[in-house]
C-alpha cells in the first residue's frame, strides 16, 4: 500500500513524457518536459524522504496523486497547446 501512489505517479510521469518527446514544436516539447521532470523530481523526493517508513507506516499518498494531476494537467495542456489542430 506503501509503494502504490509512487508506483502510479511514476507510471503517470513516464507515460506523458513519451507523449512530450514526440511532440513537435519544441516550445511545448520543453515546456511539457520541464513539467514532467519537475513532478518525477518531486516524487522521488518524496519516496527517497519517506522510504524509512514503508514498515510502520500504512497511510495512502493522496498529496502524491493530488500533486501528480494537476502536474499532468499542465503538461498536457502544454502538449496540446503545440499539437496542429486536426480538421
Amino acid at each position: 500500500m506503501f509503494l502504490l501512489p509512487y508506483a502510479i505517479c511514476i507510471a503517470a510521469y513516464i507515460w506523458v513524457g513519451t507523449k512530450a518527446w514526440r511532440t513537435n514544436n519544441m516550445i511545448s516539447k520543453i515546456t511539457a518536459l520541464a513539467f514532467v521532470a519537475g513532478g518525477l523530481g518531486y516524487t522521488l523526493y518524496k519516496l527517497v524522504r519517506t522510504i524509512g517508513n514503508i514498515t510502520t507506516s500504512d497511510d495512502f499518498e493522496f498529496v502524491i496523486i493530488i500533486i501528480m494531476v494537476f502536474v499532468l494537467f499542465f503538461a498536457s495542456i502544454a502538449i496540446a497547446v503545440g499539437e496542429p489542430e486536426k480538421k
